[in-house]
């Protein structure tokens, strides 16, 4: 017999920008450019943050509903696209995002009585435990939304924000940008003008494409069918039955800990020059790859870390922080699993990410041509990847209330990756979100702290 959910919902409304105004230059129609046609069809991001208050559920439903409701309205406003929907010209030629004035998003508004604490919690979590908490986007063949949001109440204790977000459309810096403007235009009130580091930019004419990286993506999605291939439904993509999501923290005295330690060990076996730069983030995500590994016991094996770097500013000329949509391509970076589980396994994933990420000088968008069938070719139990980024700071997201008390990347369960986030505290370099299995994931908190013990021994 099926499990009630542990979610009433109370409302399914739909929330539209108000009417433009005859001078605006918010686009109502957008082309996908190839950065989009990338992820044209990997799964929605999704994302939950969680807010303590102590609203009961009229209070709720009569004040901070509307003000939720109405901010929302005014941030659409210039963000048009994200009411819109990916789609084809009538002509079949090309991918557009287009937004017609009846054009809205999904806004579930639920309430649920389970322990808000415990989802707000580090400790694993059984995945799916997230998912009554999270909108789905609800599209066809040949039209796909961009956004649906998803409001849920834990009475007198706190209550959720999620979203589910076309990938094809906006990648994680845009995502958290329009985030950052709605908690913003919430907070300050309707008469508020966006700062313009929230002020998105639409100029498609910025992204210059010599190589027609975009014909070549597209030509990956439309596959063995050819043009009659026309179908935009997402992967579907299913997390395990068994997954646990879980949060790890690093903190900065961690970071330089395992960087004395990758240092010392670059001295000893003359893994690296010298003038490798070892970043925070190339100390973190060799560190969780490494411990990854070993929870997974994968042996004699060849594993793949996929690093998304944002090319704003990477371009030439450069394009804005601001710049709408995605502007991310992808590093793939291998190693020998044996290698990493090894003595020296964290200084060898240092040195493999330093050196890729050292690499871009040469050109952000060098040999990408083949990135989508170089990916589709990697066995996925030997590939893991990175979602999200502390840059986004996401604990900075307050509609008024707070802070946030936690913020989970609840997608990372369906394609192998580990989130990474600014800390709840802020003093913290990082939040490290992982999705294993039960078993791994009890081998994964042993290998994360015993690791760190050694680092100290090291040091």
């Amino acid at each position: 017999m099926a499990q009630p959910s542990p979610v009433k919902v109370l409302e399914v409304c739909r929330v539209a920008p108000p009417p433009l105004s005859p001078d605006s230059t918010t686009p109502k129609c957008l082309p996908l450019t190839f950065f989009d046609m990338v992820l044209l069809k990997f799964p929605p991001t999704q994302r939950l943050y969680f807010y303590e208050t102590s609203h009961p559920t009229t209070t709720f439903l009569e004040v901070v509903v509307p003000k939720l409701k109405h901010s929302l309205s005014l941030t659409l406003q210039q963000y048009i696209p994200l009411s819109g929907n990916v789609t084809w010209m009538p002509d079949y030629s090309k991918l557009i995002i287009e937004y017609v004035e009846s054009d809205t998003i999904s806004l579930t508004i639920a309430e649920s009585e389970v322990d808000f604490y415990s989802l707000c919690g580090d400790n694993f979590h059984e995945a799916q435990n997230f998912n009554p908490f999270l909108p789905c986007l609800v599209g066809s063949e040949t039209r796909v939304p961009v956004l649906a949001l998803q409001v849920t109440l834990f009475p007198n204790v706190g209550f959720s924000i999620g979203y589910a977000v076309h990938h094809g459309v906006l990648d994680g810096k845009s995502t958290t940008m329009f985030m950052h403007s709605w908690a913003f235009i919430c907070t300050h009130g309707e008469d508020s003008t966006l700062m313009p580091e929230l002020t998105p930019l639409y100029d498609r004419t910025m992204i210059v494409d010599p190589s027609d990286l975009e014909t070549t993506y597209s030509n990956f999605w439309l596959g063995k069918d050819g043009p009659s291939n026309k179908s935009l439904a997402l992967w579907d993509m299913k997390a395990p039955p068994d997954a646990m999501l879980g949060t790890f923290l690093l903190t900065q005295d961690n970071i330089e800990n395992i960087k004395m330690c990758v240092q010392f060990q670059w001295e000893q076996t003359q893994l690296q020059k010298p003038s490798l730069h070892l970043s925070s983030f190339v100390i973190t995500t060799a560190y969780t790859w490494v411990c990854l590994v070993k929870a997974r016991q994968i042996r004699s094996k060849k594993v793949y870390l996929g690093i998304s770097v944002d090319c704003r500013g990477r371009l030439k000329p450069p394009a804005p922080p601001t710049y709408f949509g995605n502007c991310i391509t992808c590093l793939i970076v291998n190693a020998d699993s044996d290698k990493l589980i090894g003595e020296d396994g964290v200084a060898t994933a240092a040195k493999t990410i330093g050196e890729a990420i050292a690499g871009l000088k040469d050109g952000v968008l060098e040999g990408k041509g083949d990135l989508l069938s170089r990916y589709a070719a990697i066995p996925p139990s030997q590939f893991f990847s990175i979602a999200g980024s502390p840059r986004f700071e996401f604990y900075k997201t307050d509609f008024g209330w707070g802070r946030p008390r936690k913020v989970v990347t609840t997608s990372i369960d369906k394609n192998g990756a580990f989130s990474l986030s600014d800390s709840r505290d802020g003093n913290s370099w990082v939040e490290i979100g992982i999705v294993l299995n039960k078993h791994d994931s009890e081998a994964f908190v042993s290998v994360f702290s015993s690791g760190l013990h050694k680092t100290f021994t090291h040091a």
